[in-house]
């Protein structure tokens, strides 16, 4: 399913959507934020969302999804836009499922994403939820292991997508990786 087009087609969905989720569609692809210059990524890429602290979201050459935060975190979410609408959607907030001690084996990740949603919801307008949940096909009781475990491995998967800080004195640093320890 295209889920950017059907974004960019019924403005309100679009709204809806950043609401529940913090997922600003932007107008069309376009280049990603580089911080005037000083911040070069390992995958060439474009943004095509941003988040309400500044991260972005990037179509990546190869079709996967990149994520580089304002806090320095940069990595691959997602080896397609379906996987990330399936993440986005079924997680309400993927940055709450990082933690890579919880993905040692499916029951341990089902709990640990069960409990992650469950805290999520608590803030959440149900109906908004159905109505969205519904419009994209993403069912809101999917089970979690599947989706984060498809998460990680996009994580992992090399080549790494990666950014690197160009600093005043001329040194680098390189963007943190979004599985967390």
């Amino acid at each position: 399913m295209d889920f950017l087009k059907i974004l960019r087609e019924d403005s309100a969905l679009a709204e809806e959507f950043d609401s529940l989720f913090d997922f600003f569609l932007l107008d069309a692809l376009s280049p990603r934020e580089d911080a005037d210059g000083r911040v070069t990524f390992s995958l060439p890429g474009m943004a095509f969302a941003r988040d309400g602290s500044g991260g972005e979201y990037h179509l990546l050459e190869d079709g996967s999804i990149g994520y580089y935060s304002s806090e320095g975190e940069a990595g691959r979410l997602a080896e397609n836009m379906d996987d990330l609408f399936s993440l986005i959607v079924s997680c309400i907030c993927w940055h709450d499922c990082c933690d890579a001690k919880q993905y040692v084996d499916a029951k341990t990740l089902e709990t640990y994403g069960q409990k992650q949603r469950s805290i999520n919801l608590e803030d959440i307008d149900m109906d908004s939820y159905r109505r969205i949940s519904h419009i994209l096909g993403i069912p809101m009781d999917k089970e979690l292991a599947p989706v984060l475990e498809r998460f990680r491995k996009a994580t992992q998967r090399q080549p790494l997508y990666q950014c690197v800080f160009h600093e005043d004195d001329g040194s680098l640093t390189e963007s943190y990786g979004l599985m967390f320890e």
